[in-house]
């Protein structure tokens, strides 16, 4: 059933996942990008912003994957559309959208102008770190827990400068607060992490790290991934919305939450990325294969949404209005 008749109060609403990792890396054989849009857009989804870059990837891998998923994209008919005037216009004509960021600095070592060139080429945001250390900041499973360096703090401030959004997610927890408490003109984000006082994870972030967040006036994104919140299958819409609930709850509201599924496509994966990074951050991954939010599982989700007691307001917010209002690049 379309989402539209199962809530007749949403017709109309945008419905934006902030995070999709669609990355050649990840991929199986055979995944095809336009069946897993079909499916999004069925379920009643409207914009994605899609991975460029993670991990350790180079300045030409992005370019690389930018140009691969240029292509793709195309071919599944969706648009590309950076900013909320775009995005709603793509919407009305009934066309699927996507945006653009990184889930890793490292495009930016060797050469720092590429952070314009990047935002140019339509790169909304950029997480500092993933999971483990650069030369910019230390990941979330990094144990010496340093934060950003002075080249990271440089990166910051020219992010800022250039409009590109500085993300949070998969970062150090030392990394987080530095950046959080720098006081920017411009609120760095949390795209996709959960509560770290419900499922312990250093992947989700404590009650600390999302007050300081809403001090900040920063946006967070709740993730799907079933390990990241103690769930699996049909347990993950009640589970993501009891983050969603406690996210709001310690950051006094739920105006500045809303969606970053990070659903990886891995039916037939062999999962090799796992096995060849386990070693650098084995805490907290189970055996493959892995449990995700799939996007037959929106109208469930928001019925776990109003039964955690979240008004119709909040959850339109929650689906992709706040997305719009604060998690994109100014332009």
């Amino acid at each position: 059933m379309p989402l539209s008749e199962r809530f007749p109060w949403l017709a109309g609403a945008p419905v934006c996942d902030g995070l999709w990792p669609w990355s050649r890396g990840f991929l199986p054989a055979g995944a095809d990008l336009a069946t897993q849009v079909g499916r999004f857009r069925a379920a009643g989804f409207t914009h994605a912003s899609f991975t460029l870059s993670s991990g350790r990837d180079t300045e030409t891998d992005a370019l690389a994957n930018l140009g691969h998923l240029s292509g793709e994209l195309a071919t599944a008919g969706v648009v590309v559309a950076h900013d909320r005037a775009a995005i709603l216009a793509a919407q009305a004509d009934e066309v699927f959208s996507a945006s653009f960021h990184f889930q890793s600095a490292t495009p930016f070592s060797r050469c720092p102008e590429l952070v314009e060139a990047f935002f140019a080429a339509g790169v909304q945001r950029s997480i500092l770190a993933y999971n483990e250390a650069n030369i910019f900041a230390d990941g979330c499973h990094e144990p010496r827990n340093a934060g950003p360096s002075a080249a990271g703090r440089d990166l910051v401030r020219r992010m800022v400068r250039t409009g590109m959004r500085v993300d949070l997610s998969h970062c150090g927890v030392r990394t987080t607060f530095d950046v959080l408490e720098a006081g920017l003109p411009t609120p760095p984000l949390f795209s996709h992490s959960n509560a770290r006082a419900l499922f312990e994870h250093e992947r989700n972030i404590s009650d600390e790290q999302i007050r300081a967040a809403a001090e900040a006036g920063s946006y967070i994104g709740i993730n799907g991934v079933g390990f990241f919140l103690g769930a699996q299958g049909e347990a993950i819409p009640r589970e993501m919305a009891r983050h969603a609930a406690h996210v709001a709850e310690i950051a006094g509201s739920a105006e500045r939450i809303g969606l970053g599924l990070d659903f990886m496509y891995l039916e037939g994966s062999d999962y090799g990325f796992y096995h060849a990074a386990r070693e650098r951050w084995p805490r907290g991954y189970p055996e493959p294969p892995w449990s995700f939010f799939q996007p037959e599982q929106l109208g469930d989700l928001v019925a776990a949404l109003v039964a955690a007691g979240f008004t119709r307001t909040d959850v339109r917010g929650l689906l992709g209005e706040n997305y719009l209002r604060h998690a994109l690049a100014s332009r």
